[in-house]
C-alpha cells in the first residue's frame, strides 16, 4: 500500500436514516450537510470492513462527456441552468459523480463522462438544446460497491482503491457487472479541487446473477 493510500486513509459515508457510520470524522460529518432528498437515491444492502453495498433507486441525471474538467462542468451547469428544451432549471445537487471506462484489462482510461442528480421527483425530464455536450440519462436500478476515501482523488490514488475495492468485492464471492469501468463521487463545491469526501464505485452483480 502506497504512503499517499495510508495518508487516505477509507472513511465512511455519513450515516444516513438507520445507518450507523463508524468512522465519522469531523471532514465526513461535514460533508454531510452536502446530500439531501436530490442526490442519487439509495439502500445500504450491507456494510464490510472496507466498503459498503448499496441498492441505487432510478433517478434522471444530466451527463457530459469531458476531458477538460471545466469544460464538463460547464455543460453540466448549462443544462441544469435553463439549458434544455423548457428552460427548466434544477437544483446543484450532490456529489458530482465521474464515470470512467478502461482500455479492456488495463488502468488506461479511455472515455470519462460526468454528471448530477436532476433531483427527487423528476420523471419527465426536458431534452438538452445541446445534446452533443450534455444529455439527459436514466441512472440507478443497480447494485454497487463503494468505499469511501478523504483528500484530493488523484488518478493515482483513485487507481488504488480501484485496485483495493475490486479485490475486496471478488474475495467476498461477488463480481464485477462492469469490469473495465469505475465511478468517482465528490461531495463540495463543483469548481474546488481541494482535498474533500470522495467515494470510489464499481457495479457489482447481485449474488446468483
Amino acid at each position: 500500500m502506497s504512503a499517499a493510500l495510508r495518508a487516505a486513509s477509507p472513511v465512511a459515508r455519513p450515516a444516513r436514516a438507520g445507518v450507523r457510520s463508524r468512522r465519522r470524522t469531523h471532514a465526513v460529518t461535514r460533508a454531510a450537510t452536502t446530500t439531501d432528498a436530490d442526490s442519487p437515491p439509495y439502500q445500504v444492502a450491507a456494510r464490510e470492513d472496507l466498503y459498503e453495498l448499496r441498492i441505487y433507486g432510478g433517478h434522471y441525471v444530466c451527463r457530459a462527456p469531458y476531458n477538460n474538467r471545466e469544460k464538463g462542468l460547464a455543460a453540466l451547469m448549462s443544462y441544469i441552468e435553463g439549458g434544455n428544451e423548457e428552460t427548466k432549471t434544477f437544483p446543484a445537487t450532490q456529489p458530482l459523480i465521474m464515470r470512467y471506462t478502461c482500455t479492456p484489462g488495463t488502468e488506461d482510461v479511455a472515455g470519462k463522462t460526468m454528471e448530477l442528480s436532476l433531483g427527487a421527483g423528476v420523471t419527465d425530464p426536458p431534452a438538452s438544446v445541446d445534446p452533443t455536450n450534455v444529455g439527459v440519462a436514466a441512472a440507478g436500478g443497480e447494485l454497487v460497491a463503494v468505499v469511501g476515501f478523504e483528500g484530493v482523488a488523484t488518478p493515482e490514488l483513485a487507481a488504488e482503491y480501484r485496485r483495493l475495492l475490486t479485490t475486496a468485492v471478488e474475495s467476498d464471492g461477488l463480481s464485477l457487472a462492469e469490469p473495465d469501468g469505475f465511478r468517482l463521487a465528490t461531495y463540495g463545491q463543483l469548481y474546488s479541487l481541494k482535498p474533500r469526501l470522495n467515494e470510489l464505485m464499481i457495479k457489482v452483480k447481485p449474488p446468483g446473477a
